[in-house]
């Protein structure tokens, strides 16, 4: 049923966006930001709630809890123990399987944003016949479960000779990660490329630059806010995925993901609390990695630093009189 669904969505949608010109960023293009006035106050908060109710309680919940001799009981004696954080760092898997997510989570962030960019240019900048198709397997795809993808990645792996040796290997693991987010990615620059004019990509065809040059100098620049998004959310969805990589990973390729599920359900015994634990390691690397690639994106992409008023006013007009204090 979801494939019928994406079988008249997918054909509407490009219709939709290849009957009109949507682009707004031109050769003339000047970047600003947007002006909240008298909604500041009330924008800044509900951001803020956000941000306490979906990430700060549950990570202090996780951190609180990987203290607690038994997640939830107060009445424990002793209530408070180092003991959980002792056996994860004695845990021999814990650094083998931090090692593989940070490898495959840095894989993806780079990989991923400029495999997809061009996907993306592929899809609309060019005439290509059997882009809709391309476009139309891309949905299909994502339409699948985690489970039997992966699933179908294991018959791939162990029933193709010249895949075999992939199984159970970092390879298969980032390449299977990388394409996880392919939708996402693809549309999200897609709806990029619909905002950017073609007459800056002309220009520097006139001007003698070949296809890799002004794609280098021109696009990624201008996509760059988008890239390093890109990149930080695949990195988000390969420290965290399981679903599609629980079948193919071996021991030896553990994940920070796959090592929290084994404590949870072990049979052996639960471990909760380690793998809360193993789980604050997972949101340190995504903070990290999003403190660096706001960093990395300010100073590669397109400035932003007046606001939309003054991005418009004409250059060489002076600001009105008592707009500066």
């Amino acid at each position: 049923m979801v494939l019928v669904i994406i079988a008249f969505i997918v054909p509407l949608q490009r219709w939709l966006t290849t009957r009109r010109n949507y682009a707004t960023i031109t050769g003339s293009f000047k970047p600003g930001l947007i002006d909240l006035g008298r909604w500041h106050p009330l924008v800044f908060g509900l951001v803020l709630f956000l941000i306490l109710l979906l990430t700060a309680i549950p990570v202090l919940i996780l951190a609180g809890g990987s203290f607690m001799t038994r997640v939830g009981w107060f009445s424990s004696t002793p209530t408070y123990t180092l003991s959980h954080w002792q056996d994860v760092f004695a845990n021999r898997f814990f650094l083998s399987a931090l090692r593989n997510t940070l490898i495959i989570s840095l894989s993806t962030a780079i990989v991923s944003p400029i495999l997809f960019s061009m996907v993306a240019y592929v899809l609309v900048r060019t005439r290509w016949q059997w882009r809709s198709v391309l476009d139309a397997i891309f949905w299909m795809s994502t339409a699948m479960p985690g489970i039997l993808s992966g699933l179908g990645l294991l018959w791939l792996f162990l029933g193709t000779p010249i895949l075999t040796p992939l199984y159970g290997t970092l390879y298969a693991l980032v390449l299977v990660v990388i394409m996880q987010g392919k939708l996402t990615s693809t549309q999200l620059i897609k709806g990029v490329f619909l905002q950017m004019g073609a007459d800056m990509e002309e220009a520097a065809r006139v001007a003698g630059a070949g296809w890799w040059r002004t794609y280098f100098r021109i696009w990624i620049p201008l996509l760059m806010p988008t890239l390093i998004l890109i990149g930080t959310f695949n990195f988000v969805i390969a420290a965290g995925t399981t679903s599609s990589i629980i079948l193919i990973a071996d021991r030896g390729t553990s994940t920070l993901s796959l090592l929290a599920l084994d404590m949870m359900t072990s049979t052996v015994g639960q471990d909760l609390e380690g793998a809360g634990i193993v789980s604050l390691f997972m949101v340190a690397q995504t903070a990290g990695i999003a403190l660096i690639a706001r960093k990395f994106g300010l100073q590669l992409g397109v400035s932003h630093t007046r606001t939309a008023r003054e991005a418009d006013r004409p250059t060489g007009s002076t600001a009105p009189a008592g707009a500066i204090h």
